[in-house]
């Protein structure tokens, strides 16, 4: 299951991963971030994964197409996680990301919400 919401009026959007990733869902996660970098041209991205369960091959195929079209739609990224095999698949991801990704465990939850609440917008 995928759950996302604004947090509070700002440019954060907070996504929860945990259980089996549908179509649908990531359709109605990206239409949110959509509307948000409508909204305010850039925006912080929380990710939490509690729990990765089956994730449908047609979710996987929206994301390799919505995602490099979107690579500089974000100024910070946090992800949180306590699979390690997550976090060493971050560190080359880094790589490919114009902003600052940084990764939490679960227990740092609310540490990830100050960073990014915290972050400063990127100088132009």
């Amino acid at each position: 299951m995928l759950k996302f919401e604004q947090y509070q009026d700002t440019n954060l959007l907070e996504c929860t991963l945990d259980g089996p990733l549908i179509r649908k869902d990531y359709d109605a996660l990206t239409a949110k971030a959509d509307e948000m970098i409508e909204q305010f041209g850039q925006l912080r991205f929380l990710e939490v994964i509690e729990r990765i369960g089956k994730i449908q091959p047609s979710a996987i195929w929206a994301d390799f197409k919505w995602g490099p079209k979107h690579i500089k739609s974000f100024t910070h990224v946090a992800v949180v996680a306590d699979q390690k095999w997550i976090e060493w698949m971050i560190v080359p991801f880094r790589k490919f990301m114009s902003c600052e990704v940084r990764v939490f465990h679960l227990d740092e939850l609310e540490d990830a919400r100050q960073w990014l609440l915290a972050a400063e917008p990127p100088q132009d």
